[in-house]
């Protein structure tokens, strides 16, 4: 673990440390999101492709309701996705604003603390 800091990027901590979405809960944050994404985008476009097959069997109508079923579901995935990934990134967002309000908070504690001495 160094010891040595930047003097242009001192913040009283050692340089190794891990904050926000760089440690490995941020990390596991992404792994989270992918996976959601993917979840939703198998499930709608699976489920759009089975329901436009089982529809396509009652009217006689292969393949076409099929293909449509698939298109719809990969619409509403995606649609799906962009709603979500808009909302985990402005989660982010607010949690690295949080974390740099907090770093410059007690930045501004430390060199009040050195100006007092």
């Amino acid at each position: 673990m160094p010891t040595r800091r930047d003097p242009r990027l001192d913040s009283g901590e050692p340089l190794d440390a891990s904050r926000g979405l760089t440690t490995i809960g941020g990390r596991g944050a992404y792994l989270a999101l992918f996976s959601q994404i993917g979840i939703m985008l198998l499930v709608s476009m699976l489920g759009g492709a089975l329901l436009g097959n089982a529809v396509d069997r009652e009217l006689g109508t292969r393949p076409i309701l099929l293909v449509v079923g698939f298109a719809g579901g990969t619409v509403v995935g995606t649609v799906g996705v962009a709603r979500t990934v808009a909302r985990a990134l402005a989660r982010f967002d607010a949690l690295e604003a949080s974390a740099n309000a907090e770093r410059l908070r007690r930045r501004i504690a430390s060199e009040k603390e050195r100006r007092e001495r």
